[in-house]
């Protein structure tokens, strides 16, 4: 019995010890969390036209406000919506020759406590304004694919086949017994297997090119091509490019499709031209 009595009075005795060492003193402060900013997210690699809005944001902490700067190269900052003061918009000034920028972000918490700034390192490449119309001309370059070829092709303005849309036209041949037209891509490959294409079937050959103004891109959609004859066969395009407004030229990444499974395509080529 007295082992049991004994048992029990040095329970309470620790009972009451960790009771004292867990109490606190009712005017001791919590201490205050340094935010820090986290998942700095954004593209780095900028096309610096002055238009186009890119998205930024870091990750979010109830409460906390945001504040963006730029160094190195002036930006125009904003916040889209207020609900979401860690995401914004940046338009990079347009530049005409490449440099870099740091965008800078520091977190105040509610509380008031500061973060170290958090920095993303932005290159920023440059970009010629061009207008819609100054792709309009001879252009002359090469393509590489299952043959490399020197190029020469026309391109006009096609508001028809959408805005901002270029045609890249086909070469008109009178070669006797398959039709008088020609791609302007791929060209000694159409020569080897003896095709020319249909008139008025797709695009009869013609290349179009979405030209995005802002970025510096272009898409080729995934577009019927034509019908061609001996055969007949029937293709389709599709790929994708960039153009640099400072020197008038453009890179091309075109796709060849023998159907309409665009999963992969059955030829590839790169195009380079320079305008003239």
């Amino acid at each position: 019995m007295n082992r049991i009595v004994s048992g029990i009075f040095l329970i309470l005795i620790l009972t009451a010890v960790m009771a004292g060492g867990c109490k606190k003193n009712k005017d001791e402060k919590p201490t205050e969390v340094i935010p820090k900013v986290l998942d700095f997210e954004g593209p780095t690699d900028v096309i610096a036209s002055g238009m186009e809005a890119l998205e930024y944001s870091v990750a979010y902490r109830a409460g906390s406000s945001y504040e963006f700067t730029s160094e190195g190269w002036p930006a125009q900052i904003s916040v889209p919506d207020t609900a979401y003061p860690n995401r914004i918009r940046v338009i990079w000034q347009q530049a005409d020759q490449d440099t870099s920028a740091l965008l800078i972000c520091v977190e105040t918490s509610t509380s008031g406590n500061v973060s170290e700034p958090d920095t993303l390192f932005i290159n920023i490449l440059r970009f010629c304004v061009l207008t819609i119309d100054d792709f309009s001309g001879t252009w002359t370059g090469l393509s590489k694919g299952d043959s490399e070829d020197t190029l020469t092709v026309e391109i006009v303005v096609d508001p028809g086949a959408g805005a901002n849309t270029l045609r890249v036209k086909h070469i008109y041949d009178t070669v006797p017994g398959g039709g008088e037209y020609l791609p302007p891509f791929m060209q000694s490959l159409f020569n080897a297997w003896g095709e020319r294409f249909v008139p008025v079937k797709g695009n009869e050959g013609d290349v179009l090119l979405h030209i995005n103004l802002l970025s510096g891109k272009l898409i080729i959609e995934n577009d019927y091509w034509g019908q061609t004859l001996p055969g007949p066969f029937n293709y389709w395009t599709g790929g994708d490019g960039s153009w640099a407004g400072c020197d008038t030229s453009m890179h091309i990444n075109f796709e060849l499709y023998l159907s309409t499974n665009f999963s992969k395509p059955n030829m590839t080529g790169s195009i380079d031209l320079k305008k003239q």
